[in-house]
Formats: C-alpha cells, structure tokens, sequence
C-alpha cells in the first residue's frame, strides 16, 4: 500500500508552464488521499535524477518513489542504454532503502506547430530523431521494468486521439512540448487509475 509517492522528473512531473496546485502530482495527492512530494526539475536529466536521488527521495522516507525522466537526455542525444542504467541505479538504490520503485513512462505527445524556435531550443539532432528515440526508449525501458517485476506506470499513448494522432488540446496554450492544465489533469487521472488497479491486484 501507498502510503508517501515522491514524484522524481523533470518539466513534466515538475508542471513547467502550470501553477504547482495545477502540476499531476499535487493532483495525485488529491485524487488517492495521501502524500505526494513533487520532486521535478526543468530541464533534468536522468544523470541529475541519479545525482540528487539520496537528498530528495531517500531523505523523505517514502513508501514509494515515481521515477520517470529522460526526455531532456534524448533531446541532447544521450546513449539509451545510458539513460536505462542511470533508472535501474536509481531503482536499486530504492530497493536498497526498502522504498518501492514505480517506473513511469511519459507520453510521446507534442505539437511542433506550437513551439516557437525563438523560445525553445531544437533537439541536437531534430524533432523526428527525439520522436525515434523516445519510442526506442519507451520500449527498452518497459521491457526492464517488465523483465525486473517493478510496477509500471506508461502514459505512452495518453494524449492521442482515436485515429492515433496527438490531441493537441491537451497542449493549447503552451509552448507545444508541455501539457497544459487539461494535460496534467489527465495524467493525474490516468497515474492514479493504474496505481489503484495494481493496489486491488496485489492486496
């Protein structure tokens, strides 16, 4: 049972573009009824996740920590297999402090019509490699979560339509790349169903 989530990320779990009240933790708390520690960082890599892993999450004793990330490692072309080790380290520093870890997934949504190339920087190697890369490491990262028995939580095909194309509502608003309130919103929802789910399965 859940009894205190830190939520470890970037932009995303942090609610960049959003009031903190608004960002999916905050929420979160409010949709399980129970703690929830907004730990992200604009900008973070899973290299930084890794670095402030003992402070920010062991430091606050939770039962559970959300490590999801890796967004900005595949926007400045980081190595696959060097973000999926910089997870399992942080996974089994988790383990070692009998805090259990949830692997989170983030959706692979956003709309390049609404980024503005004066405001936000391109990708190192474009939008089309970021869109290849975070399909290749979604895929990785569920297999090791998968083949390692940790609980999983994948917001991978949260913010598409039916026809399997971006709802970009979900981004109106903002600079393209973050959910707007509406976004967070679902993602709240989406994070606290698959949490209760695997709660009734396991109790």
């Amino acid at each position: 049972m859940i009894q205190k989530l830190v939520c470890l990320g970037d932009s995303l779990t942090e609610g960049f573009g959003v009031k903190k009240a608004a960002a999916w933790p905050a929420l979160l708390q409010s949709e399980l009824g129970m703690e929830v520690v907004n730990k992200g960082i604009s900008g973070d890599t899973t290299a930084g996740m890794l670095g402030r892993f003992y402070p920010e999450v062991i430091m606050q004793n939770p039962s559970h920590v959300l490590i999801m990330g890796g967004g900005n490692d595949m926007w400045w072309n980081v190595p696959t297999n060097v973000m999926l080790a910089n997870v399992y380290a942080m996974v089994k520093q988790a383990l070692h402090h009998q805090i259990t870890p949830i692997i989170g997934i983030s959706s692979a949504g956003f709309n390049p019509a609404m980024i503005d190339p004066r405001t936000v920087w391109e990708p190192i190697d474009g939008y089309e490699k970021l869109r290849e890369s975070g399909t290749i490491y979604a895929h990785e990262l569920k297999k090791m979560a998968q083949s390692n028995g940790w609980m999983l939580v994948s917001l991978q095909d949260l913010f598409l339509n039916g026809e399997g194309n971006v709802d970009h509502s979900f981004y109106e608003g903002t600079d393209g790349l973050h959910p707007n309130e509406k976004g967070h919103k679902r993602i709240a929802q989406a994070i606290a169903e698959i949490l209760m789910k695997q709660a009734a399965v396991t109790s």
